[in-house]
């Protein structure tokens, strides 16, 4: 079932990234940053009922904390969700959130072009946990329904997918998973919480590494959890017990954030869109990955579910190859070369040496990532300047082979 829609909200994205939920909340601006992991109480009855609160008490701090919990009600008020949890990375939220729904002989399918690391983990859950995994095509649903059967409990997609973008029509996806008993968990990293709205869609849980966009500086790392109040709670069980709970200090920054999270996505996603129409007509160029292009093959359910711009993040599949993506990435002169996305400084990386690693040539082909891919996560830094860059790298990577 589809839950209401942040963006219909009476406030707009920008006014309630910087209020939060409460309407008038009065006293500090900012977070009280509570520097403890325990907490007294003037009882033992006093005690056993923060104890009880779970995410929202102050008992201690691998069960809760104050600051981490004014943090997840930000959280799950910009999602628009019951709930949320924060966590110490983003494949702690991911991981948590498997282990909360899966058990020893249930089956879930994910996308082949899901993060190289979600597709450790599931590996992982199978030799050790008994989790049962079929990997299906994102490009391909009309295959997905294939994959289910009588035990499976999970779907899991991105959209779009780490790093060829490709999209899911995310409530087609919930009623296929809803319709074979099983819950629909979303990777929404790409698409931040202000950019795409699973649990709107169906989705049962939306899922991020916070260390990207939400975070947004390079300078921390977490994930989040949203879904609703009973689901959350399974997986604050599970956080309890395995503790990647999120420090304090990080639960301030990341609310610190999210105040202008919607003004750094106006800047990234407009420049990557922009780069990515340019780059489309680049003689250097085989390929770009981006569904704001009229071109992508999904782009008219990247319109529909993606309400402020297309993501800042695309890729390019450079003529020449692995070598010249390799020479790329190492003439830029203000991209930065670097793992991760989602910063205010533009970052570029080659999916086989840093995210799809571990699926090898053949996963990678399988998933339809060239070798030659480069993926580029577009910051706030004058478009003109990034497309000067581009333009003097591939100059530099592809001269002969154009």
């Amino acid at each position: 079932m589809s839950r209401p829609d942040p963006d219909r909200s009476a406030d707009g994205v920008r006014t309630r990234a910087v209020r939060g939920p409460a309407a008038n909340p009065g006293g500090a601006s900012s977070i009280p940053l509570v520097h403890s992991a325990t907490f007294s109480a003037p009882s033992l009855d006093a005690s056993n009922a923060e104890q009880a609160a779970g995410a929202s008490g102050a008992f201690y701090q691998r069960y809760g904390h104050p600051t981490i919990s004014a943090c997840e009600r930000r959280l799950a008020d910009l999602e628009g969700a019951e709930a949320a949890l924060l966590f110490s990375s983003g494949m702690g939220a991911i991981a948590n959130a498997f282990l909360a729904l899966l058990q020893n002989g249930d089956h879930a399918v994910a996308l082949d072009q899901c993060y190289g690391g979600t597709h450790e983990l599931l590996r992982y859950g199978a030799a050790h946990f008994g989790w049962q995994v079929t990997f299906v095509d994102a490009r391909e649903p009309a295959t997905w329904a294939a994959a289910f059967r009588p035990n499976t409990r999970v779907f899991h997609v991105e959209s779009p997918t780490n790093p060829t973008l490709c999209v899911v029509d995310l409530a087609a996806a919930a009623s296929l998973a809803h319709a074979h008993g099983a819950q629909l968990t979303v990777d929404n990293t790409f698409a931040s919480p202000i950019g795409q709205h699973p649990l709107a869609l169906g989705a049962d849980l939306s899922l991020y590494s916070a260390t990207k966009s939400i975070g947004g500086h390079g300078d921390l790392m977490a994930g989040v959890a949203c879904g609703s109040a009973e689901l959350i709670a399974a997986v604050w069980k599970v956080r309890k017990l395995f503790g990647p709970i999120a420090d304090p200090a990080l639960a301030w920054q990341i609310e610190r954030s999210l105040k202008t999270l919607p003004l750094r996505l106006d800047a990234m996603n407009a420049g990557a869109l922009t780069l990515a129409g340019r780059l489309a007509g680049h003689q250097g160029v085989a390929q770009v990955f981006y569904p704001g292009l009229p071109g992508h093959p999904l782009h008219e359910v990247a319109v529909r579910q993606m309400r402020h711009g297309f993501g800042h993040v695309l890729a390019v599949e450079v003529k020449g190859g692995a070598d010249a993506a390799k020479a790329l990435i190492e003439a830029f002169r203000i991209v930065r070369l670097a793992p991760s996305l989602g910063s205010v400084e533009s970052l570029a990386s080659i999916p086989a040496f840093t995210s799809h690693v571990a699926l090898g040539p053949e996963g990678r082909a399988k998933a339809g990532i060239p070798e030659g891919c480069v993926r580029i996560s577009v910051g706030i830094e004058d478009p003109e300047d990034l497309w000067a860059d581009l333009e003097q790298a591939l100059t530099k990577a592809v001269p002969a082979r154009v």
